[in-house]
């Protein structure tokens, strides 16, 4: 069994934000500090830091299987992302949901930068 530690950093507020969505997608009941996306699917935020994020994302049911004693569900995440309308992003990760919970057990992110964005 694994024995809870507190953080030992402080989590960069962007890779928060879309672990953030993520949860949200995946199980909408779970929307922390996230607002709702536009009619065309792009959520729209200000980052705790003052950057302005827009993210396209979705998620994708993968597989059911077990973790220790756990029932879980694995999602893929996969989409892009645009910070302060100039620095382009691609998002790819998991998620992993507890079944019996519906707790996430955690969330990966992974930012693969694509370069500067022109207008």
């Amino acid at each position: 069994m694994t024995v809870w530690r507190p953080a030992t950093h402080e989590i960069d507020p962007l890779v928060e934000a879309i672990a953030n969505t993520a949860r949200a997608t995946i199980l909408p009941t779970a929307s922390i500090n996230i607002p709702p996306q536009s009619a065309d699917g792009i959520h729209s935020q200000r980052l705790r830091d003052g950057r302005e994020l827009r993210l396209c994302l979705s998620t994708k049911y993968l597989e059911q299987g077990q973790r220790a004693f756990c029932t879980v569900l694995v999602y893929a995440l996969h989409g892009n992302a645009l910070v302060d309308s100039f620095m382009g992003y691609r998002v790819t990760g998991q998620a992993v949901l507890d079944v019996a919970t519906r707790a996430f057990l955690d969330v990966e992110c992974r930012l693969d930068p694509v370069g500067p964005v022109e207008p």
